[in-house]
Parts: C-alpha cells; structure tokens; sequence
C-alpha cells in the first residue's frame, strides 16, 4: 500500500511576526468617502429636479448628475463587500497560513467560511443566524445583486410594468452600517482581532 504524506497544520497566534498584503482597509475608506459623496450628489439631483422647467432630455444636468449618483451608489455596495471578504481573507492566513487558508477556506462561501475560521481559528461555533453572518449576508446580497444581474420577463402591456428601483442613497447607507457593525460583531467575538479592525478604520 503507497504511503501518503500526512502532517498538521498550525493555527498561528493572533499577534505574530510577519508581513501580509491586503486591501481591506482601503476598500472600507473607500465605501465611507464613496456615501458621503452619495448624499452630496442626492442632494444635488434633489435640487436639479426642483429647478428643472421641463421632463429631462438624457443629456441634460439633471440625468448626468443623476447616472454619477447611480454609478456612485453602486460602487459604494461593492466596495462594503469587498472590505468585509478581503478581511476575512487577510484573517484567515493570518492565523492559517498562506498554503492551509488558500487550499482549504479561500474558496468557500462567505457564511461557510466566516463559521468555518472561527470555529478552526477561536473554537467558536457560531449559528448560521448569528449577528456576523447576518451582516455580512446582507452586505453579500447587496453586492452579488450588482454584480450578478439578472433579467425579468415582463408580461402584459409594458405600458403597465413598474421597473424595479433601488433606494438611493438609503440602500448605500444601509449596506456601509451593516459592514460597520459586522466589524463590531467580529471584534465582540474575538477580541484579539480589534486591533486589525481598528487599524482597518485609519486606513
């Protein structure tokens, strides 16, 4: 019978020596520049639409200003999910190790993975409606709703179809509060990783 190799693997300390590379601060400064610059520019199509004489043409001010606040909600959604995944990221080969977190965890599921490290990383066994998975579901569909477009049919007279709307900028600033209170969640949960979260917060 071959022999197959077979050996442990070390969940490392939560404060130890080394360098890593990661992006999640800079994605969690981003979502919070890219909302306040949402409410700015909501504000600015708020006051286009009162000062407007007519309809708008698709040229005019008023729809410019309104597809840049758009654009910007969208990307504000997107960069709260990245910030919360590339923290995970950066978790798990913090305490796994570049080989271990890359083989085994990188490719799961966001609610697998976050269950998945804490319970292997801090012994915590965490329930699918925990807080931390909560928010970060919430962030997830948000993002996976932007970024995975579907197309509906739509049936009888299309003169009677409603097009679905997202709320702008309420969507954006649920979604950046949901980030927010999961790195809140994270640091009630394992205290040792807060300063990592704060360090996220000056980046």
């Amino acid at each position: 019978m071959a022999a197959h190799d077979t050996k442990l693997f070390q969940v490392h300390p939560h404060h130890r020596n080394g360098t890593w590379e990661s992006n999640d601060g800079r994605y969690r400064e981003y979502a919070h520049t890219l909302l306040a610059e949402l409410e700015v520019l909501s504000q600015q199509v708020i006051e286009a639409f009162k000062d407007a004489d007519a309809p708008a043409s698709p040229d005019s001010e008023v729809q410019t200003i309104g597809r840049l606040r758009d654009r910007t909600s969208d990307t504000t959604r997107i960069f709260a999910a990245m910030a919360i995944e590339g923290f995970l990221n950066f978790y798990g080969v913090l305490r796994l190790g570049q080989v271990v977190y890359t083989e085994h965890f990188e490719r799961l599921g966001l609610i697998p993975k976050i269950r998945q490290l804490l319970l292997v990383c801090d012994n915590l066994d965490i329930p699918k409606n925990h807080p931390l998975c909560k928010y970060a579901d919430q962030v997830a569909q948000s993002r996976n709703s932007l970024v995975h477009p579907k197309a509906r049919e739509v049936l009888g007279d299309p003169r009677n179809h409603k097009r679905s709307a997202t709320s702008v900028p309420g969507a954006a600033r649920e979604v950046v509060q949901a980030m927010e209170d999961f790195f809140t969640e994270f640091s009630v949960a394992v205290p040792e990783a807060k300063e990592y979260i704060d360090r996220l917060k000056a980046a």
